[in-house]
């Protein structure tokens, strides 16, 4: 390993690795950031004249046609630059060196981590961790919103039928939801997303030959359904309409208030965007056109990279009227970050890719004692024109420093742009002893870049989003993932032995979440009178069992024989056979025409007995 300056740390890295980190820059730096194009005409942060040069300077400083540079140039070889590198380059007042001046290799103040990584909460059980995020305040408050706006609908429906004279259906009543009820809503959302069902047709699910007997079981297929079309999170007749969030604005703040609560972070954290998948009507919805999804609602996610925690959360509402926003992505990261305690801060690295990486958001970082590390975009305003110049030399590295920043450009391939890295992580020049001579740079960044990737590729895999037309519904879906994700990361920290060595770790939680969901539902459906046989047949395949209402046990069984017989109250159909026999009369009779409040009795002798 070579070093241009005093090294850091050492480290060992076998070729194959270096070449499978290179492919991961090199692949990043066609990333889709920076080619992000709105619906209903939302200006994209690339406009900023203040973050990015304009297109004359873009011209100049690309390649081969600025003046200033020609004495880079070889004659034969205009597009090719083939001089040294030079020890100090400039460019908008700030001055980069070749050379390092301060001593470098001892741990900055800032990146002394003083609290230990994992749940600061204590929890006993799964669901626990589950309630954590979704919090009782929030399901009160999902309950009072649904119920108002159900009954309401609802009674405007059943005066509208009274109105119309050929309308000869009955009225409908709403029941009410409560907060069991709604847990145990979630509960089943979460199971569909386990089996992979979550875009399945709610009839098959609610099958019970299919041997799904979990959904048959906590509520009917109606119910669901109706569940699913009158949720809502905030009073309509109330709402501030210049608010693009309100819908769901109390229900989304409440939830992601709770992240760092609950969470300290490891010393590397990731900064960047998630597109949930949504084609209906919603005036910011995004088109990315290199997202598998390519339309959806765009949330920008602050991780932690090594438990794949989410810390921070923001749904992004596109451009407010007509005026030009300026410095979004740097504003978005200072609100992410600010989201987390101040003890918190400290110590940590952001990695974030192009589209963040900025002059003035690495010095803001750099007040809050917050490293960073990312991908800087050619057209940034500070970035040197030698930088961005092809070099004859392949593989070939330019360190430069300014202060506690860092800048490098790395010729990964021939005849293509350097790759530029900003840095306020590494105070040092290290490249591997390899045959790319990767820096150490980019092997930092391959290696804490893929936070919020990875976690938007767990939550597809079992994502509990339906589809619907509503686009608070679809936010609402990704807070149920994301909270189970972070309960999970939050169980597994105190639970690190649960089901250890399988590959399925998640799925089996996401199980367990939806039993404990469900269960006290259940628990009260089994309590019912008379609840219907699929009813009782699927909750008794899932373990509950059934203790008769309608018998009083005694210790003499009396009113009952060895053989059935046809109720004798019962008309011929369905006349039904039981053994039970009434203890007046001695004849049998059925549950429905008889009386348990001591004994046994039917209805005919009961009206004797009250006349005489």
């Amino acid at each position: 390993m070579t070093s241009n300056g005093n090294l850091k740390r050492s480290r060992e890295m076998s070729t194959s690795n270096s070449t499978k980190e290179f492919d991961n820059i090199s692949e990043d730096d066609e990333s889709n950031s920076d080619t992000d194009y709105h619906i209903s005409g939302i200006e994209s942060d690339d406009t900023s004249t203040d973050e990015f040069i304009s297109q004359n300077e873009d011209s100049s400083d690309s390649y081969a046609s600025d003046d200033d540079l020609s004495d880079f140039y070889v004659n034969d070889h205009n597009d090719m630059f083939k001089h040294a590198q030079p020890d100090f380059i400039e460019k908008n007042g700030v001055s980069w060196s070749s050379q390092k001046t301060q001593a470098a290799g001892r741990l900055r103040t800032m990146n002394i981590l003083k609290r230990k990584s994992g749940s600061i909460t204590s929890i006993q059980t799964i669901v626990d961790a589950f309630r954590l995020f979704i919090t009782e305040d929030i399901l009160n408050e999902i309950v009072m919103q649904t119920n108002k706006y159900a009954k309401r609908f609802i009674d405007q429906e059943n005066q509208r039928r009274l109105n119309n004279r050929n309308n000869h259906k009955q009225p409908v009543n709403w029941k009410q939801l409560d907060y069991i009820e709604l847990e145990a809503f979630l509960g089943l959302l979460i199971q569909a997303g386990a089996e992979f069902s979550h875009h399945q047709s709610l009839v098959e699910l609610w099958d019970i030959s299919r041997s799904r007997p979990t959904y048959h079981a906590t509520m009917s297929l109606e119910r669901f359904k109706n569940l699913l079309r009158f949720l809502r999170f905030d009073d309509r007749q109330r709402r501030d309409k210049s608010d693009r969030l309100a819908p769901i604005r109390y229900v989304f703040q409440s939830f992601t208030k709770q992240f760092p609560r609950h969470f300290i972070p490891s010393e590397n954290i990731t900064a960047d965007e998630q597109l949930v998948p949504f084609r209906g009507r919603c005036c910011f919805v995004q088109y990315m056109p290199k997202k598998p999804a390519k339309y959806g609602l765009k949330f920008w996610t602050l991780c932690d990279v090594k438990s794949r925690y989410v810390l921070a959360l923001e749904l992004y509402t596109g451009k407010v009227g007509n005026t030009v926003q300026r410095n979004i992505s740097t504003n978005i990261v200072l609100h992410l970050v600010d989201q987390l305690p101040k003890n918190v801060q400290q110590g940590r690295n952001i990695t974030f890719d192009r589209y963040f990486s900025d002059f003035n958001l690495v010095q803001n970082l750099l007040e809050r004692k917050m490293t960073s590390l990312g991908v800087v975009n050619h057209k940034r305003s500070f970035v040197p024109n030698e930088l961005k110049l092809i070099r004859q030399d392949l593989y070939s590295s330019w360190f430069y420093f300014s202060g506690q920043n860092t800048i490098l450009s790395y010729q990964a391939k021939e005849k293509k742009p350097p790759i530029i890295l900003l840095s306020t992580l590494h105070d040092f020049a290290e490249v591997f002893d390899d045959e790319k001579k990767l820096p150490t740079m980019i092997h930092d960044y391959n290696q804490t870049k893929f936070g919020v990737d990875v976690i938007d590729q767990c939550i597809n895999n079992y994502t509990c989003r339906r589809i619907t037309r509503r686009w608070p519904m679809i936010v609402f879906f990704n807070m149920i993932d994301i909270a189970a994700m972070n309960s999970l990361n939050i169980w597994l920290d105190q639970n690190p032995d649960w089901n250890i060595g399988k590959t399925y770790i998640r799925r089996l939680f996401l199980e367990e979440l939806c039993k404990s969901l469900t269960d006290s539902h259940n628990q009260r459906r089994v309590k019912q009178s008379r609840p219907r046989p699929k009813v009782k047949l699927a909750l008794q395949s899932l373990g509950y069992e059934f203790k008769p209402q309608n018998l009083i046990v005694q210790d003499n069984l009396d009113h009952f024989i060895t053989t059935k017989k046809r109720c004798f109250l019962c008309p011929s159909h369905p006349g039904r056979k039981v053994r039970q026999i009434c203890d007046a009369c001695q004849r049998n009779v059925c549950n429905s025409h008889s009386f348990s409040i001591k004994s046994v009795i039917c209805q005919s002798c009961k009206k004797n007995t009250s006349s005489k």
